[in-house]
């Protein structure tokens, strides 16, 4: 059980108020603030699916739907038992129809949600209705002269008979035979009736009905009788407007009626998601990471952060139990950690539990049925309970409800009374609950407790680590470490006397210096080795960048020989199409020197200089077209490339013959080439 109790315990309370802070709506953080973690492994995943496809709406489609909708449940409520909803109300649901309509479209544009699309399609949305609404009405307290064609004819009645009320009354303040019976040459209004301010002492130079008088008697509010019909006309209008606007109350709070139960499940729809955005929202701003639920039983964390705790400050833990292993002890010196190692546990199963994400590097969650914590001061004035009395009392009572799914956190377990016997009683109670099969993590200094996590099969200890050279701890939990109080040494660190300190050693008794020194070593053996493990990580890492910086160059030399490839046969083909041009111009005079009847000595000596001169040309091509490459004296194998002297080319060898002939493959070409006329190279 989740009882209130214990997340209180373990601030849980703070955490959903974070998350109330993310949500648009009131309803949506009320919501966030009602949240609980669920025993059900299919309803926590579920959780976990919706709060993942929010962050991926958010984040990844960058579309940030808009919640803003008022509560509309008292105004629905009212609606089905026929009242007229007011102004406020009727505009608070044309809102939320809005709102719905506008959530439909944008989350709807998003792929890969289907719990959201399954979300959205109990949206409720009437376009005509909201549009009609928003139309109808300007503000909370003005009715817009077009919500009906009624009301609009009547307020332009108004409109003329104010204004004719007005002209009227306008040629008595203007007038000169009524300046001096008159305060103010002014019009004005008393009790929705147009007057003109009369001294008092000329009460009957202007006939009319008085409305008001001023505070000091000397001003009557006057309504002449020649407007008192046309003010009664005017009132009569006002009357006629006010029963048309209640009309359209009316008629607007019938519709509302009409649709109360899907406007109410589209609200529900629209705070849940609100909430669900919310716990997207939260994971993002802490750098949060999806938990895993794990069927084995397997609670691990990873670099976890405790989001109470500036993160700035805050040291990363990681811990880890293995299904099998149902208690970890964790021991070290005060003020190190155990008890926010404790909280920020049972925190983040909380919280996975309740669909939200964990700040940490990653983490895997039990689906546990109740969470279970005594950590604190539980001492009560009230009940004149002592501390250590509080605690046994809680105890008690957490002793009788945990399971075998439960996980129980107890801090100082066994303290506040005498060390003998709170020692046998935290073994004790240790036991007990190890024997119910729940996962359970427990805080000590007793060397009793610490001596059955060394011999119980199912226990694994954890140590907050101390810095000796410093005498401060270090924060960090240290898995499979068993630490010390390190009371004495804290204490020197913090400046108590020296003879005090000296004084207090001699006092420990010599099974326990015994205990404490064989911990002590153990926890140097251990730094060593994690300093070697350090060392030879770093030295992994150096050997397997100089095999990156190794392939890269490699790579960098098969790219240029690449490209000095590619030029050479850009260069070859040059000089065999200059040479072939050449040798075409050669042979066309040629054929011109045998075309002639006649053959002179003169073309004889022509066509040998021609000759020559194609001579010329192949000896060029020869010289500066044929690239070797560079022998390699190793043995020759099948598959080593080779040079083919006669044809000037670079081959694959597929074989060498008794005779020392070889079969050298050009590509899918394959020809056999006398011993003597290859060689291999590099």
């Amino acid at each position: 059980m989740f009882d209130d109790k214990s997340l209180n315990t373990l601030e849980y309370g703070k955490i959903l108020e974070m998350l109330a802070a993310r949500a648009q709506s009131e309803g949506g953080k009320a919501a966030c603030r009602g949240l609980r973690p669920v025993g059900v492994r299919t309803e926590a995943e579920l959780a976990l699916d919706m709060t993942a496809e929010a962050d991926r709406t958010l984040f990844e489609f960058s579309v940030s739907p808009s919640f803003a909708v008022d509560d509309i449940e008292e105004t629905l409520l009212k609606a089905e038992k026929g009242a007229v909803l007011s102004i406020p109300e009727i505009l608070r649901v044309g809102r939320a129809l809005r709102v719905a309509r506008r959530l439909r479209k944008s989350v709807s544009a998003v792929t890969g949600i289907p719990g959201l699309h399954g979300m959205i399609a109990g949206l409720y949305s009437d376009e005509e209705l909201e549009k009609d609404i928003f139309d109808s009405f300007i503000s909370e307290t003005e009715v817009a002269d077009n919500a009906t064609p009624e009301l609009r004819a009547i307020r332009l009645r108004i409109r003329k008979l104010g204004d004719n009320v007005k002209t009227r009354l306008q040629l008595f303040v203007t007038s000169p035979a009524y300046h001096k019976y008159l305060q103010d040459s002014i019009v004005t209004v008393r009790g929705d009736r147009y007057v003109i301010p009369v001294k008092s002492e000329f009460k009957g130079a202007i006939s009319g009905l008085v409305h008001d008088q001023s505070a000091s008697g000397a001003t009557l509010y006057i309504e002449p009788m020649q407007i008192v019909e046309l003010n009664n006309e005017l009132k009569t209008e006002k009357l006629n407007e006010q029963a048309e606007i209640e009309r359209i109350l009316r008629n607007f709070s019938i519709s509302v009626r009409a649709h109360s139960d899907r406007l109410q499940a589209s609200y529900a729809v629209i705070v849940e998601m609100d909430a669900i955005f919310a716990r997207a929202q939260l994971a993002h701003e802490m750098k949060a990471v999806r938990p895993e639920l794990s069927a084995e039983g397997e609670l691990s964390v990873k670099e976890g952060r405790h989001p109470l705790i500036d993160a700035k400050k805050v040291v990363p833990l990681t811990l880890g139990m293995k299904p099998e292993e149902k208690m970890l002890l964790i021991t070290g010196p005060n003020t190190g950690g155990k008890t926010v190692t404790l909280k920020m546990t049972g925190l983040f199963v909380c919280m996975a539990l309740s669909g939200m994400y964990v700040p940490a590097k990653g983490a895997k969650v039990p689906v546990f049925d109740g969470v279970y914590s005594d950590i604190g001061d539980e001492q009560s004035i009230e009940q004149s309970l002592s501390t250590f009395s509080a605690h046994i009392r809680n105890i008690i009572e957490i002793l009788g409800k945990i399971t075998e799914h439960s996980l129980v956190l107890f801090d100082e377990l066994g303290a506040g009374t005498d060390p003998g016997e709170g020692a046998a009683l935290a073994v004790s109670i240790s036991d007990y609950v190890m024997r119910t099969g729940a996962k359970f993590l427990v805080t000590s200094h007793f060397n009793d407790l610490k001596e059955y996590a060394l011999t119980t099969k199912g226990v694994v200890a954890a140590s907050m680590e101390f810095d000796t050279a410093t005498f401060r701890p270090t924060f960090r939990l240290v898995m499979g470490a068993i630490g010390t109080s390190n009371a004495l040494d804290i204490a020197s660190g913090l400046g108590l006397d020296k003879s005090i300190i000296e004084n207090a050693r001699t006092r420990i008794s010599a099974e326990k210096r015994q205990f404490d020194n064989v911990l002590s070593a153990a926890e140097q053996t251990r730094r060593r080795a994690e300093q070697l493990v350090s060392d030879a990580s770093l030295d992994r890492e150096k050997a397997a960048s100089a095999l990156r910086e190794a392939e890269n160059e490699k790579k960098l030399i098969a790219e240029k020989r690449e490209k000095l490839d590619e030029s050479i046969r850009r260069e070859t083909k040059r000089l065999i199409e200059d040479s072939v041009e050449e040798a075409d111009e050669i042979i066309d005079q040629l054929k011109s020197l045998l075309a002639k009847d006649s053959v002179e000595d003169k073309d004889i000596f022509a066509a040998r200089a021609l000759k020559r001169k194609l001579q010329n040309i192949s000896a060029k091509y020869d010289t500066e077209s044929i690239v070797e490459d560079e022998p390699d004296d190793t043995p020759l194998e099948p598959g080593d490339f080779v040079w083919v002297k006669s044809l000037a080319r670079r081959g694959q060898l597929k074989g060498v013959n008794a005779r020392g002939e070889a079969e050298v493959a050009f590509g899918k070409l394959a020809v056999k080439v006398r011993q003597g006329d290859y060689y291999k190279v590099k």
